[in-house]
């Protein structure tokens, strides 16, 4: 498997987005992988199964398009990158969707900073923002939840480190630094193939039921269901 990367240049959300997504593991659920201390997680095979029903019906399944908090969160984006920026004098450029050039997994990072970072805002409800800031005080530390989706954009995106941005409007902006953590990323990219293969396992056996099972010809349906034959 490649780890250099392949920038695409389209609009995140957009029609061309959800595309290329379909059916690769993105950083976004990596969580789903490995976990926060670099372990197999449990949830493997359920995204396996997640991913060979996107492939067959050529279209994302059962996906979250989020709540009103997520929506509320894409639109202070451009605020907390906008601060971000004023406040660290850096030069921040919007990317689409970046992929190793395997193809085989892929993010969205909300930009790169300079030529060596990146940076993903989190807009939280301002109970978890205060968590957030509490948590940092006392570990000096990113909390966990974040791991697995920012070490897996910096190892796709071939970047040193990645600012975790919390902002909320009200409450003060903290930029937690995450740097490149070698063992944790080895660790991910050697559980990727086995998904991949898990993965085009389930999609084969779905095709082969499914050829195996259309319908043959038309189905006739009964208007009256009281001229219907009994099932049992």
């Amino acid at each position: 498997m490649g780890l250099a990367m392949i920038i695409h240049n389209v609009e995140q959300r957009s029609l061309d987005w959800h595309t290329l997504r379909l059916g690769l593991p993105t950083a976004s659920d990596f969580a789903k992988i490995i976990t926060s201390t670099g372990e197999p997680s449990k949830s493997a095979s359920g995204y396996a199964l997640t991913l060979a029903a996107e492939l067959f019906a050529g279209k994302p399944l059962d996906s979250w398009e989020g709540n009103v908090w997520t929506e509320r969160g894409r639109e202070l984006e451009e605020a907390a990158i906008s601060l971000y920026k004023f406040m660290n004098d850096a030069d921040v450029t919007s990317v689409g969707f970046v992929t190793d050039d395997a193809g085989a997994m892929g993010c969205s990072p909300d930009g790169f900073v300079g030529n060596d970072g990146l940076i993903e805002i989190k807009s939280l409800k301002a109970e978890n923002h205060v968590k957030t800031i509490l948590y940092y005080q006392r570990h000096g530390k990113c909390p966990p939840d974040y791991i697995q989706q920012t070490q897996g954009q910096m190892m796709i995106c071939e970047r040193k480190w990645c600012d975790v941005v919390f902002y909320h409007p009200d409450l003060p902006l903290l930029a937690i630094r995450q740097n490149h953590d070698t063992v944790f990323q080895v660790g991910l990219s050697h559980l990727i193939p086995p998904l991949l293969k898990e993965r085009d396992t389930i999609l084969k056996a779905i095709r082969d039921y499914n050829s195996g099972n259309e319908p043959k010809g038309k189905v006739s349906v009964p208007t009256d269901p009281k001229k219907s034959a009994p099932l049992f």
